[in-house]
């Protein structure tokens, strides 16, 4: 067992005070009595008042005394020592999703309190180690009894907008347990499921959340989509134009949905939405659109296309659509093709053989979403029907019917394997919204711009050969500066971790970029439960602080020293 407050040990110098109290002379006062009958019990109590007589026998001055060490030890802050066998791992989960806020603290913080209490619990000799995962893996602390440095460590521990994979910083770990032999690993996350051996402490409790998850703004108008990771709820949603508010919309959403708004924006360099009830998790309460400098190139719809197809191509200003035959599509030159119906094939080639199809199917299921970022970024497909499709095989696979893959890209092409006009996508926010993700991803916007990414992900920043300054001011409003002949677009520009609007400065010229936190880390309703590996719940469970239960007894004892005094009076 070892004290948090030691300190107050020297309370227990209340032990002698209370037994003087009872050798010392009493005094009392004179009164006149109405019979000699009480003479004798006077001259008893004036032979015991007489100091330094030996103790009667008294039922209240052991509770007393035991009132009072119990009182004393709980000041010390008794923990019983952990049996960790000498060595513990305790790695955290940086990820956005622990940013989620409980009771004016965030899961982070929760496990922070939380592994305080275990590391007090260790014993002198016990070896800490503490890993951080934040996209990486940070080695914050390695194999140390200092625990004022392991306290420091966790201080500075912070969470990334960004999604954590922590099999790496457990590997190493149990790396670790192979070379040293008795160790124990612990994981503080909200929902990572362990390997054998591994321990958990992940976050009580899910938590309601709302989430701004696109929004894309067109010749003065903006259509934003909110996500509701709890029960029914209206909303309200803010537009900002360059920082001015300029629309406001209230929105219900159906518990686990999706609504779409449409905003009045007017022409502007930058705007953003932002949610104006509070939730768990702030992160993704706002969303930034940057206006891209326009450069215009041709798209070429071969066929008979969907006139819902042209009008989501149309909606990008700076594409030129024009309308061939397929027999022409070798023959006239275009930046993007447009063609075929089952799979749809949207191509910088004007034949593709990337991506292949197989036999047409009767779907059976609806379609699901196997990715939530690139080009089915922004999507739900709530409600969406197909009646037949055809397998795709090739690329990253982003849309499922029935197991099977219908929505793939591969390098310069992207596949759709259904007829649209087999289904009722045309007809839902989904499909513009499909279009613009996919026509990004073949053709951005500007290839001279910057991008708008993810939280933590390399940005390309090209810069003029000739320029002579260049400078990133980050949300926050720390400046990043360009050296002479430094190109940020090799690798690129790596300081992203801030979710928000940055302003790039090249010679003067001013333009923008945003950044986001992943849409997989909005939905913080569900947990995993903890789990002790074999071994670990003993280790862990001994580091605990046994002042409520001395509380307890003390307010018990006071109970009983008030029964025994009114039954001596």
């Amino acid at each position: 067992m070892t004290f948090l407050n030691p300190a107050f040990a020297w309370g227990f110098l209340s032990l002698p005070l209370i037994l003087a109290l009872y050798l010392l002379k009493r005094r009392y006062e004179e009164k006149p009595v109405p019979s000699t009958f009480l003479w004798r019990k006077a001259g008893l109590d004036a032979s015991a008042s007489r100091p330094f007589q030996r103790l009667r026998r008294n039922r209240l001055l052991p509770i007393q005394l035991l009132m009072a060490a119990v009182m004393v030890l709980g000041l010390m802050r008794p923990v019983i020592a952990g049996g960790s066998g000498g060595e513990l791992v305790m790695i955290f989960d940086l990820s956005a999703s622990m940013q989620a806020t409980e009771n004016g603290r965030t899961r982070l913080e929760q496990a922070v309190a939380d592994a305080q209490t275990i590391i007090s619990g260790l014993g002198a000799q016990d070896a800490l180690t503490i890993l951080a995962s934040d996209g990486g893996i940070q080695q914050l602390l390695s194999r140390s009894t200092d625990r004022d440095a392991a306290y420091r460590a966790l201080r500075n521990l912070e969470p990334v907008n960004r999604e954590c994979d922590l099999s790496g910083a457990v590997a190493l770990a149990q790396a670790m347990e192979r070379e040293i032999g008795a160790l124990e690993i612990l994981v503080f996350s909200d929902d990572y499921v362990p390997p054998p051996g591994v321990s958990t402490r992940n976050a009580p409790h899910g938590l309601e959340n709302r989430a701004v998850v696109s929004f894309e703004v067109e010749d003065g108008a903006g259509y934003a989509r909110v996500a509701n990771y709890g029960p029914e709820a209206d909303v309200t949603l803010a537009c900002y134009a360059e920082g001015t508010l300029c629309d406001a919309r209230t929105l219900r959403i159906p518990e686990g949905e999706t609504a779409g708004v449409a905003l009045d924006v007017p022409d502007c360099r930058w705007a953003y939405v932002e949610l104006q009830q509070s939730d768990a998790l702030a992160a993704d309460d706002r969303l930034y659109q940057v206006a891209r400098i326009q450069q215009s190139r041709t798209v070429a719809l071969c066929g008979e296309t969907s006139l819902f197809l042209e009008r989501a191509v149309g909606l990008r200003d700076d594409l030129k659509v024009i309308k061939i035959s397929d027999e022409e599509r070798a023959e006239v030159a275009a930046d993007l093709y447009i063609y075929g119906e089952s799979p749809l094939i949207f191509s910088l080639d004007a034949d593709s053989g990337e991506i292949a199809a197989g036999e047409e199917r009767e779907a059976i299921g609806a379609p699901a979403l196997l990715e939530a970022e690139g080009i089915a970024s922004g999507l739900t497909l709530s409600g969406v029907a197909v009646r037949t499709y055809r397998p795709l095989e090739g690329g990253t696979a982003y849309m499922e019917i029935d197991g099977q893959c219908v929505l793939a890209a591969a390098g310069r092409t992207v596949a759709l394997g259904f007829d649209v006009h087999d289904s009722n996508l045309p007809m839902k926010y989904d499909f513009p919204i499909l279009v613009q993700n996919i026509l990004r991803a073949l053709l951005p916007e500007d290839a001279a711009e910057v991008g708008d990414g993810i939280c933590g992900d390399s940005i390309r920043i090209p810069l003029p050969a000739d320029f002579q300054s260049a400078q990133v001011t980050l949300p926050g409003g720390r400046v990043v500066s360009a050296g002479d002949g430094m190109q940020w677009s090799d690798p690129g520009f790596s300081d992203t971790e801030e979710a928000g609007l940055y302003a790039l400065s090249i010679d003067g010229e001013e333009r923008w970029f945003s950044l986001r936190m992943p849409a997989s880390q909005s939905d913080v309703r569900f947990v995993a439960p903890s789990v002790d590996a074999a071994g670990a719940s003993a280790s862990f469970a001994g580091g605990a602080e046994l002042t409520g239960w001395l509380a307890a007894l003390f307010l018990a004892l006071l109970m009983m020293e008030w029964e025994v005094r009114r039954h001596v009076a």
